[in-house]
């Protein structure tokens, strides 16, 4: 990067930071943006209503760093789109990095993707690879993108949904929508965001480094947690419809999209139908094994 690390000219960078009910995973996650060796950063903390005393560790880590954060406390839960929109229009960067309140970002991870970005001023989303952990234990469960990282524009997005894990991912903020994230989209909106600031033009790009950590916990692997999951393809399902009206030529990539998004809801519903659904959109020999291996074993093989 042409110019140095403690040059007041680098971009600003916005850490987006959502949050509810965490206090103490979002304490550790703050650290971990304070301890990143870029210099030119503005923190911005959204959360959603919590009720576990967020609110007082937010205002004074404010007072202990004057000018670094900026913070969007709700004094009633409005649910994660809604939260997240908080976050976005609160963030002044070039540049958005996103994370989780339960989520850590490793050393040198913001400097590593501004000096990306900065040399590849074609990227709008850079991402990188996560150590998925065991909370109580600190265990490393796997690595988020060891198998897969594919790297495109809008159509790859399309086509693959969210392989890039949010808190690894960087976007250029005058690229993302002017909206934010849709709001008719309750829970994950997430998707939609990346593929509509993609929309704007520009690639998607992976650096292939281990940058961050995405904790797993019991608030996120619940029973509870699997019908957020159950939403989450829900919500991907409406996704589609908003992205086929961006631009009618990504009709090819959608109905892919969502032939995939119907054959993960066969795990939360009737199993042959959304994998019938799913072969009639997006026809393949995987899809025609699957379903022959559901009838000939009279249901019991479900892949």
């Amino acid at each position: 990067m042409p110019a140095t690390l403690n040059d007041a000219s680098l971009p600003l960078v916005s850490i987006g930071i959502v949050t509810y009910n965490q206090k103490d995973f979002l304490r550790e996650c703050i650290e971990s943006t304070l301890a990143q060796d870029y210099p030119h950063l503005e923190i911005v903390v959204a959360d959603d209503g919590s009720k576990d005393g967020t609110h007082e560790m937010l205002r004074d880590y404010q007072a202990r760093y004057p000018g670094k954060f900026v913070l969007r406390l709700a004094e009633r839960n409005q649910g994660i789109t809604a939260n997240s929109n908080a976050a976005h229009f609160a963030c002044t960067g070039k540049y958005i990095a996103w994370m989780g309140g339960d989520d850590l970002l490793l050393p040198g991870k913001i400097r590593r993707q501004v000096e990306f970005m900065e040399a590849h001023p074609d990227c709008t989303l850079c991402y990188h690879n996560l150590d998925v952990f065991q909370s109580d234990t600190d265990q490393t469960l796997f690595l988020f993108n060891a198998r897969f990282h594919p790297e495109g524009d809008v159509r790859t997005a399309i086509r693959h949904g969210t392989f890039n894990g949010a808190c690894s991912t960087m976007v250029r903020r005058d690229k993302t929508p002017a909206r934010g994230f849709n709001p008719a989209i309750p829970m994950a909106s997430d998707w939609l965001y990346w593929v509509e600031t993609l929309h704007h033009g520009g690639s998607v790009r992976y650096l292939d480094e281990v940058l961050g950590r995405y904790r797993r916990h019991g608030g996120n692997v619940t029973a509870s947690g699997q019908h957020r999951l159950a939403q989450t393809h829900v919500d991907h399902l409406s996704s589609c419809q908003y992205i086929l009206a961006l631009d009618i030529d990504y009709l090819d990539d959608v109905m892919h999209a969502y032939s995939q998004k119907l054959l993960a809801l066969r795990q939360h519903a009737h199993f042959a139908k959304f994998a019938w659904y799913s072969f009639v959109l997006s026809p393949s020999l995987k899809g025609a094994v699957r379903l022959l291996l559901y009838y000939i074993s009279l249901g019991k093989i479900r892949k």
